[in-house]
């Protein structure tokens, strides 16, 4: 499975939030607005593993969450 963070630092508290690749939010690190600058937020990976995702999350110095769509 791959694996995205989505970073976002404008909306309320720096947040990072993981996803699956195929979730409709990450569309494969392209997000729902693919053409957006990155004046809000930051798309990083892929992933390989979720260990390796939680660890670049933490680094990003932001609120670490998972999607609740990817994870339920």
């Amino acid at each position: 499975m791959t694996f995205y963070i989505y970073e976002n630092w404008q909306a309320g508290p720096h947040k990072a939030r993981i996803h699956n690749a195929t979730c409709r939010f990450c569309n494969n690190g392209n997000g729902i607005h693919p053409e957006a600058s990155e004046e809000n937020g930051k798309w990083h990976g892929p992933f390989k593993t979720l260990e390796e995702t939680l660890t670049k999350a933490e680094q990003t110095g932001g609120k670490v969450s998972k999607c609740h769509h990817c994870f339920k």
